[in-house]
C-alpha cells in the first residue's frame, strides 16, 4: 500500500472517483515548494490544471506572509495568481477573531506579515512590540522566523498580567524548507502554553474555517463532494479534509513519510508522489 520512494503510481484508498474532483485546494510547504526551492515542474502544474478548466485556490497553515507576499513568491517561481486565490491561517484567524473578541480591541501579535494585516484589516488596535503594559484583549501567536525570548516574554506577561486571550494561528511542529525541517508555529505556541499554562485556541488546520473559507474563494458551484484538499500532512491537511467531508489528496513530497501513512489508521483518498502526477492523473479523467 505504501507508496516508496521514487514511484509514480497512483494509490487510491478511499471510495471517491478521481473524476469527481473539479476543485483543489492546494497546500503550499511541502506541496508547491521547500522554502524557496519549487517542487520541479510548479509552473508545468499550473498550465495542466488550467487546460483541463479546474479551479484552485490555497490554503496554508503558514501565517508568516501577507496574500501580495505569496503573490510575489509565486510570481519568482513562474507563477502568476490573484491575492484572492489566497486563505492563509492568518487571514482565518482574523475571520474567527471578528466574533472572539470586541472590534477595536487591543491584540498582541507575536508573528510575522501576515498576523499582523490580517489582525489591522479585521479592525483590531496592533499594540507595539515591546508593549507589555497595555492590556491586549488576546495574543495571537504563528511563525515568525524573527521571534526573539524578549517576544515571547511579553506574550507571556500580556496572558498572566493582562489576562488575554491566548490564540494561536496553526499548530504545525514543523514545516518543511530547503535545509530540512524546522519548527512551526506549533513550536512558538508550545513554548507560550509551558510558560502561562493556557492552552492556545488554534484556528488553522484541520479546524473547518480553513476549509469552509476555502470554498467561499473558489466561488459557485464548489461543494464538498466536488473539492479535494492536496496537501502532504496526515494531521492536519487531511484530517481537516475528513472532518468537513471533503475528500482528499495526499501527496508525498513533503512531511509525510510512507512509514508514517503506514502505521497511520487515518488515510486520504489518493496518494500520490507530487504534484505532477496528480496532473497527469486528472488529465486522464478531465479531457
Amino acid at each position: 500500500m505504501v507508496l516508496g520512494s521514487g514511484a509514480t503510481a497512483l494509490i487510491q484508498l478511499g471510495t471517491m472517483s478521481i473524476k469527481q474532483i473539479q476543485n483543489l485546494i492546494l497546500d503550499m510547504d511541502g506541496v508547491l515548494w521547500h522554502g524557496n526551492r519549487p517542487v520541479p515542474g510548479l509552473p508545468d502544474f499550473f498550465d495542466q490544471i488550467a487546460a483541463l478548466g479546474l479551479r484552485w485556490v490555497f490554503a496554508t497553515n503558514n501565517s508568516s506572509k501577507t496574500r501580495q507576499q505569496y503573490v510575489s513568491k509565486f510570481g519568482g517561481m513562474g507563477v502568476t495568481i490573484d491575492p484572492n486565490q489566497v486563505m492563509t491561517s492568518a487571514v482565518a484567524t482574523g475571520h474567527y477573531m471578528q466574533d472572539a473578541i470586541p472590534a477595536g480591541s487591543n491584540v498582541y501579535i507575536l508573528g510575522g506579515d501576515g498576523l499582523h494585516e490580517s489582525m489591522s484589516e479585521a479592525g483590531f488596535h496592533v499594540l507595539a512590540r515591546d508593549d507589555y503594559q497595555t492590556p491586549a484583549a488576546a495574543v495571537v501567536a504563528g511563525l515568525n522566523l524573527e521571534t526573539t525570548y524578549a517576544d515571547m516574554s511579553i506574550a507571556t506577561l500580556q496572558i498572566r498580567n493582562h489576562g488575554a486571550k491566548f490564540i494561536g494561528s496553526n499548530a504545525d511542529s514543523t514545516y518543511p524548507t530547503e535545509r530540512g525541517l524546522l519548527p512551526g508555529a506549533g513550536a512558538v505556541l508550545s513554548s507560550i502554553e509551558t510558560a502561562t499554562d493556557q492552552k492556545p485556541i488554534v484556528v488553522g488546520k484541520p479546524f473547518p474555517i480553513m476549509y469552509q473559507q476555502a470554498l467561499k474563494l473558489l466561488g459557485d458551484g464548489a461543494t464538498l463532494t466536488n473539492t479535494a484538499m492536496v496537501g502532504d500532512r496526515l494531521n492536519t491537511d487531511v484530517a481537516g479534509a475528513k472532518g468537513v467531508g471533503m475528500r482528499s489528496v495526499l501527496v508525498m513530497s513533503g512531511i509525510t513519510q510512507p512509514a508514517d501513512l503506514e502505521a497511520s489508521e487515518m488515510k486520504p483518498d489518493f496518494v500520490m508522489s507530487g504534484i505532477l502526477e496528480l496532473a497527469a492523473e486528472l488529465a486522464k479523467v478531465h479531457k
